[in-house]
């Protein structure tokens, strides 16, 4: 997909991801890089035990691997100016290692500004997993260009 510009948005246009499995090995190289160390994710023993009944990936992965599908859209990539901001981030299923997620891109808003060569695009994002579950939900907004 080309890039888009503000005017190209609609809103309630949706955008779908292609999928990602998630691994074990994901899951170890991304707390080895972050240091985010918690026996859910790390202690399959530990992890059975807990309301998960095994391992899970962490949220930040998660999210990291989202924002990575949607990037390969395109949509964005010669045409985004900033990343404005993020709000409302809930997760609501645990990902397991071997789970494969996309994620679902609705335009919610647009706003132009004061200058004529950009405007505010707010997205709504929903990850889900093969078993087409909900497990994780957030908003964005980007500042993107105008066509001039």
């Amino acid at each position: 997909m080309n890039s888009m510009y503000f005017e190209d948005f609609g809103i309630g246009q949706k955008f779908i991801t292609s999928s990602r499995r998630v691994t074990e090995t994901d899951i170890t190289d991304f707390i080895q890089l972050t240091g985010i160390s918690s026996p859910l994710f790390m202690d399959e023993e530990f992890a059975k035990k807990s309301i998960h009944k095994g391992r899970i990936a962490p949220g930040p992965l998660t999210f990291s691997f989202a924002m990575g599908l949607f990037t390969r859209l395109g949509i964005f990539e010669e045409t985004v100016m900033a990343f404005l901001g993020m709000d409302g981030m809930r997760l609501s299923v645990p990902v397991k290692p071997g789970d494969t997620i996309r994620v679902e891109i609705e335009i919610t808003e647009k706003k132009e500004t004061r200058k004529p060569d950009r405007g505010v695009i707010k997205e709504k994002y929903r990850v889900i997993n093969q078993r087409d579950e909900t497990v994780m939900t957030y908003e964005m907004a980007h500042l993107t260009k105008r066509r001039q």
